[in-house]
């Protein structure tokens, strides 16, 4: 897609994602499988737009890796190439109308990076300059540790002096996000099924709806959309997915406010909720031979080296989460061989949820192609 197709969709994005859509009306049904955050965004936007929807989900809804994820909203530099960065910004600006629409608990105070290697740092500034090469990023600026200090009194910058400040960065609360959506979708017509797994299509005759086998009995429908995460190839066959890679999460109980925004340093990564609770994250792939206290034992060791004052880490939830990488780092989003199957599965779906929700309604209820996701089919593994 090219950058004016682009900035023609950003401008109708910045005054409502509403905006896009036509008054198709005919009213239809879904079953949408997997009740992480894209999931059960997709669900509550379909049943906005009056369709009948079922989520359904193998476990508890956002049991799956968006519970267990550090729930980070952002546009950052590793989101290449341009069109996945713009998408991702686009994800962020939709956020701040569910936000509103729902009540969703997002803090919005920016985040900051450093690192404490010089050959790290290097690449981190070489990242940043490439991004301001971007026709459009969030603001992003480079500033020192007594800057750094101001807006987070309590970390330990290492005296560093490139420290990556972005501004427009968010972290939400994501078990409440999708308990909302859920309230949301029931109020509006929907039904939360759980636990109920995807089993398998099983072929039918009517050329309008596939009928799906699932561990609670059969449902027919004219769209299945899947956002199950790590299991969609054993869904649908398919080798879309690189083999997952765990992350540890750990979640403090409430404690007294320590952290502004979010923070990334060179060993972990954290933030607070508003009710207190702090979210800490690896920059490592988890070590899965490890137990939960070796986890807790590691992670508190790194945090007492860069919050100042801090003690060990009192957690509530000890997490290990699997996240779904598609083979080219690209979110996969799109019908899959037919118009009935449709998939949407991501690593960055913390970020993209918004966007991708509404879209994907978009083409599912109006019946059009989004030149948005253009750069993110299926078909390009095929």
């Amino acid at each position: 897609m090219n950058r004016r197709d682009f900035l023609k969709i950003l401008g109708l994005f910045a005054l409502s994602p509403k905006k896009i859509y036509s008054q198709n009306r005919n009213t239809k049904n879904a079953v949408v499988v997997g009740a992480g955050i894209i999931g059960s965004s997709i669900a509550y936007e379909l049943s906005k737009r009056g369709v009948d929807v079922t989520l359904i989900d193998k476990n508890l809804p956002g049991s799956g890796c968006s519970g267990s994820s550090f729930s980070w909203i952002n546009a950052t530099y590793p989101k290449k190439p341009y069109s996945y960065n713009l998408f991702s910004q686009l994800g962020m600006n939709a956020f701040r109308f569910v936000e509103k629409e729902l009540s969703l608990d997002i803090k919005w105070n920016g985040s900051l990076e450093w690192s404490s290697k010089k050959e790290d740092q290097e690449k981190l500034i070489d990242s940043i300059n490439e991004l301001k090469k971007y026709p459009k990023y969030t603001p992003t600026s480079i500033i020192g540790y007594k800057k750094a200090r101001k807006l987070e009194p309590y970390i330990n910058f290492e005296r560093n002096e490139n420290i990556i400040f972005s501004k427009a960065d968010g972290a939400i609360n994501t078990n409440d996000a999708i308990s909302k959506m859920i309230d949301a979708i029931k109020k509006n017509g929907g039904s939360v099924l759980y636990p109920c797994q995807f089993e398998q299509i099983i072929d039918s005759n009517d050329s309008f709806n596939d009928n799906q086998r699932t561990s609670t009995g059969i449902f027919k429908s004219e769209n299945v959309i899947f956002c199950n995460g790590i299991d969609v190839d054993k869904s649908l066959n398919t080798n879309f997915l690189k083999k997952p890679r765990p992350g540890v999460i750990i979640k403090t109980e409430p404690t007294e406010n320590t952290i502004n925004s979010i923070v990334y340093g060179p060993k972990i990564h954290a933030h607070q909720q508003r009710n207190g609770q702090i979210i800490i994250g690896e920059q490592i792939t988890a070590p899965i031979r490890e137990n939960s206290e070796s986890h807790l034992k590691r992670i508190s060791n790194h945090f007492t080296n860069m919050v100042d004052n801090s003690t060990y880490l009192n957690s509530s939830e000890i997490l290990v989460g699997w996240r779904p990488i598609p083979r080219d780092d690209i979110p996969i989003i799109g019908r899959f061989k037919s118009k009935s199957i449709y998939v949407a599965v991501m690593h960055s779906g913390i970020s993209l949820a918004a966007i991708v929700s509404n879209l994907v309604t978009q083409e599912i209820v109006d019946e059009v192609d989004s030149k948005l996701l253009d750069d993110f089919r299926p078909s390009r593994f095929f």
